[in-house]
């Protein structure tokens, strides 16, 4: 009896071994083949091993990129030999492992044994080698996309304004909407209100005032109580017609809101293809309209609610310099060969009339790591930050005590 099962298990894996030699047509093949050995409680040594499905190529974590890219994924590996479908790590976990060649060239590798869990939407069945799925949206939180796709050193800019007459409260005329000017290469970004649009009345030095641009910070005043639906569109600044955005992120901060128990900020974001939060997020994320699907196609839509009252003291002084606290309370968004995408802004449950500002930027601190600045370190009792802290780069990554002499005097 003994001697038969061996026989049989044995009998079974031939299929196994053939497939690590198919070539594309049979590698999606390969990880059912694989799966299905698991489900039926064969030994471990009967699954395929991922260091034999990347033979000929070259092997960066769980990606496998044709030998000619000479580097698998990393900044410009669009433009290295076989292209972007080749080398690019990115576009291969879009491909939905559909292989182009032998030994699982170009392909995702399949996870180890028991990780799929808890790996990023859609990704691993929790058993293994499980389907990533046709579909799969750019993961923000992988440092690898995000240098692949340049979206750090791509980042919108937001230092002068053309127009404010959002929603027509002015203070200029004309066009009711507000003109951010260069936030890149010719072009400029037109925000629109599609519904009524209600800012703080009270504070005649506030308001639509603050309407506009403050320290690399795209600002839009919102009065408590009420809400306001945006369109947020790219123009070519040569020619005043809309402009179609490859790869654009932006980043929206402060998400806190007022004393009052029951008060709260959300910031609706729509037409996404991703987003990150920060790994202790203190935002609630209202998620139903953010499927692996949807994300994929550029539709996911989220909203991100308050949790923690807040202040002026924690407002964000550099969107690449952010603390511990500005982090968790800040979520970047990316949107792909878009014109245009929609927000919806809400400030609901405040026992008193008052203002609140949103705070918006491009890439942000959430997604890039190049520098680490001396505003992210938490100076010990009887220390305060310099004043140009957000301009002070540490010498660790991120800031640590290390730095203490060149971030902190005494208080």
């Amino acid at each position: 009896m003994l001697f038969a099962f061996v026989l049989a298990a044995r009998m079974e894996a031939a299929p196994l071994e053939a497939a690590l030699q198919a070539d594309s047509d049979d590698a999606l093949h390969l990880l059912q083949v694989s799966a299905a050995h698991k489900s039926t409680g064969l030994e471990d040594e009967s699954q395929p091993s991922s260091n034999s499905l990347c033979r000929t190529g070259l092997r960066s974590g769980r990606f496998c990129c044709g030998s000619a890219c000479g580097t698998c994924g990393g900044r410009g590996c669009q433009n290295r030999p076989g292209g972007g479908s080749a080398c690019c790590t990115n576009q291969i976990t879009r491909s939905g492992r559909k292989c182009v060649g032998r030994n699982m060239m170009n392909c995702l590798l399949p996870r180890g044994m028991g990780r799929g869990m808890g790996m990023g939407m859609g990704m691993g069945m929790g058993m293994g080698y499980g389907d990533e799925g046709s579909q799969v949206a750019p993961d923000l939180s992988a440092p690898s996309i995000v240098e692949e796709m340049a979206l750090c050193e791509t980042s919108l800019v937001f230092s002068s304004v053309i127009h404010s007459n959002l929603g027509g409260a002015g203070p200029d005329g004309g066009a009711e909407n507000l003109i951010f000017g260069n936030v890149a290469t010719d072009t400029n970004l037109v925000i629109t209100a599609t519904s009524p649009y209600t800012p703080n009345m009270l504070n005649p030095a506030g308001g639509v005032l603050r309407n506009g641009v403050h320290e690399g910070f795209g600002v839009i005043n919102l009065a408590s109580g009420s809400s306001v639906d945006l369109t947020f569109g790219f123009v070519d600044s040569r020619t005043g017609g809309p402009k179609t955005m490859v790869n654009t992120v932006v980043t929206f901060f402060d998400g806190d809101h007022g004393m009052a128990h029951e008060s709260r900020e959300s910031i609706t974001i729509k037409d996404m293809t991703s987003y990150a939060v920060d790994d202790e997020t203190s935002l609630s994320l209202l998620d139903d309209g953010a499927s692996a699907v949807d994300q994929a196609n550029g539709v996911a839509e989220v909203t991100f609610q308050s949790t923690l009252r807040g202040s002026k003291e924690d407002n964000p002084v550099s969107p690449l310099s952010l603390s511990n606290l500005q982090a968790q309370r800040a979520v970047a968004a990316l949107f792909e060969d878009k014109s245009q995408f929609r927000v919806v802004l809400s400030e609901t449950g405040y026992v008193n009339p008052q203002g609140r500002n949103f705070y918006f930027a491009g890439a942000s601190s959430l997604i890039c790591n190049h520098e680490a600045k001396c505003s992210t370190y938490e100076c010990p009792l009887g220390f305060q930050l310099r004043q140009d802290a957000e301009f002070i780069i540490c010498d660790t990554q991120p800031c640590t005590v290390a730095d203490h002499g060149r971030c902190c005097s005494a208080a």
